[in-house]
């Protein structure tokens, strides 16, 4: 038995002052941001609290009030995250079998959904900008060139903004979706500030996006697990999205996330514009220290909120400033690393962020690679539902060339699958696995070929040291692959 549980480890945290450039969006931030304590506050749908499932009063107003601050014709609350709300508005906008058009860097939670409505999809790629090492945006052009080949197409579904900050060409997208008959969803969890400064890039409610979900946790001061899903036009199925809304989120939810949301619209009807002047400017300051680092370089994006430094090892970076500074990031990849920022953050934070970087700054950190291909280009054997009921078993990743995949694999975060169910496997999937395990990142789908307790041990010993086992051979990790 543990000495403490994980309401006293929180505690600790939030005594330590670690800088937490991560999500979500409150940082922490006592000072601006404050709720009594929870179990005063805790109650289920009694009289004078609405039903979220059956919105008539105070929850009504507050999805009216949203959808006047984010500017759209319609919005709802999402208690189970933007998962939810992606996963309500593909089953919603489609039906059994239908294909789609899909960004091949969706979130699992797209997956989820073509898995569950037996999608069949037909995907398009972000360009890959090797100087930078993260994936561009969708162009209208590789939307046109899919539905030209596939004018059966029910729906087109984007990210945009990525997790590094790249926005697609939501406008000209929603265009061509449009004319050849689709609906447009777009995965915005990332880009729920866009709204409230010019400093951003537009939202896609702006832009014709038939559905738009939000993680309002992520870039805005509420709890974690809360989200929006805007709705607009007549294109999109707004009942039978309702529908899945209300079969993908929780019979009883949590009036204090809920409550949670309605403060962050409080805060930023009452107080958005000076809390954003305030931000964008103290922000603005940290990048262009940020871009005067001799080796550690700032990746300029279109989200400034994203701050991505590309470096030789983005474990190595990731790791000793959380060991060494007291520093937590929120993502880290094979090349880079990702700080979140936003309204919750204090000048201090990125002092002491910068005051690092000086100090880490050396030639080691330089990043040196010609070419990195983030995005192998998937050949689907069969969909993922298919896939995921046929019988399977496991392969040594060394010996997987060829297999079709009976299981997603992702680095997380931030959840893209690397190869989804049904795929083929190739020699440049197994080369990515096998070099993300060595640099210690985190992989989901694989089964290690040690006992539980060895592989416990071995990531624990990972995360405790900055370097990896490097005579472990990684080949001999397994995958799910079909029979």
């Amino acid at each position: 038995m543990r000495d403490k549980d994980l309401l006293d480890l929180l505690m600790d945290l939030s005594e330590r002052g670690d800088v937490p450039l991560h999500m979500p969006g409150h940082k922490r931030n006592e000072a601006l941001f404050q709720m009594g304590n929870p179990y005063g506050l805790d109650i289920t749908e009694i009289d004078g609290f609405d039903n979220l499932h059956n919105a008539c009063g105070i929850i009504s107003d507050e999805f009216r009030r949203a959808a006047a601050l984010f500017g759209a014709e319609e919005t709802l609350f999402l208690v189970n995250g933007s998962s939810s709300g992606n996963m309500a508005a593909i089953c919603g906008a489609t039906n059994k079998g239908d294909k789609v058009i899909v960004a091949r860097n969706i979130h699992c939670s797209v997956s989820n959904a073509i898995y569950l409505n037996e999608l069949n999809p037909v995907y398009v790629y972000p360009d890959i900008n090797d100087s930078m090492c993260i994936c561009g945006g969708i162009s209208a052009e590789a939307v046109e060139k899919a539905f030209s080949e596939n004018p059966d197409a029910k729906a087109v579904i984007v990210t945009s903004p990525t997790y590094e900050g790249i926005v697609s060409d939501i406008g000209g997208i929603a265009e061509i979706t449009h004319r050849y008959g689709g609906v447009l969803i777009v995965d915005e969890a990332h880009g729920a500030h866009f709204n409230f400064s010019d400093a951003f890039p537009d939202s896609a409610v702006k832009y014709g996006a038939d559905a738009v979900i939000q993680s309002i946790h992520k870039t805005l001061p509420a709890f974690t697990q809360t989200a929006l899903l805007h709705l607009n036009g007549d294109k999109i199925d707004r009942q039978r999205v309702k529908m899945y809304w209300n079969m993908f989120q929780s019979t009883s939810p949590s009036y204090i996330l809920m409550a949670g949301i309605s403060r962050c619209l409080t805060i930023l009807e009452r107080d958005g514009a000076v809390l954003f002047d305030g931000y964008v400017k103290i922000l603005s300051e940290l990048r262009k220290k940020l871009s005067r680092l001799n080796y550690i370089r700032l990746i300029e994006t279109d989200d400034i909120s994203k701050i991505v430094l590309l470096v030789s090892d983005g474990k190595r970076l990731y790791d000793e400033l959380r060991k060494k500074y007291g520093i937590q990031l929120e993502m880290v990849s094979q090349n880079y690393v990702i700080a979140m920022t936003s309204v919750g953050d204090k000048q201090e934070y990125y002092d002491r962020f910068y005051k690092a970087l000086r100090q880490l700054d050396g030639p080691d950190m330089k990043y040196e690679a010609e070419v990195y291909n983030k995005m192998p280009h998937a050949r689907v054997y069969v969909n993922s539902y298919r896939a995921l009921n046929s019988e399977k078993e496991t392969v040594r990743v060394g010996d997987s060339a060829g297999r079709i995949a009976g299981a997603g694999i992702c680095f997380y975060p931030p959840g893209i699958n690397l190869v989804n169910p049904g795929e083929v496997i190739t020699e440049e999937i197994i080369d990515i696995i096998t070099d993300g395990l060595r640099q210690g990142l985190e992989v989901i789908g694989v089964e290690t070929s040690g006992t539980a307790a060895d592989e416990n041990q071995r990531f624990e010993d990972k995360c405790s040291n900055l370097s990896v086992d490097a005579d472990y051979n990684y080949s001999e990790v397994k995958i799910v692959c079909l029979k």
